[in-house]
């Protein structure tokens, strides 16, 4: 009697079947992080940095948005974000 060559040929190819989903995963994988670096990078880009330097400690923490001269966007937590806007024109924050 014969036994079925089927199950042993599968049971010797599951180590190289498991092997290669492994590596095309981490492949796959690896080719992803690029992108989502640059779109990052992308998105963080947008804001420029600060310009004004508004409480006088040599470092520019206020952004002219609208080119009058005045700041109307303040980096009050130092994240190189602005955290206060005026988006009304008095020179306040809002």
């Amino acid at each position: 009697m014969h036994s079925k060559p089927a199950p042993k040929r599968l049971r010797r190819m599951t180590p190289y079947l498991i092997t290669a989903g492994v590596g095309l995963s981490v492949a796959t994988a690896s080719v992803a992080s690029p992108d989502e670096e640059q779109s990052k990078e992308a998105m963080e880009s947008e804001i420029p940095a600060p310009t004004i330097d508004t409480n006088g400690d040599g470092t520019p923490d206020a952004w002219d948005r609208s080119g009058d001269g005045k700041p109307d966007a303040w980096d009050t937590n130092g994240d190189g974000r602005p955290d206060l806007l005026d988006d009304n024109g008095d020179g306040q924050p809002d």
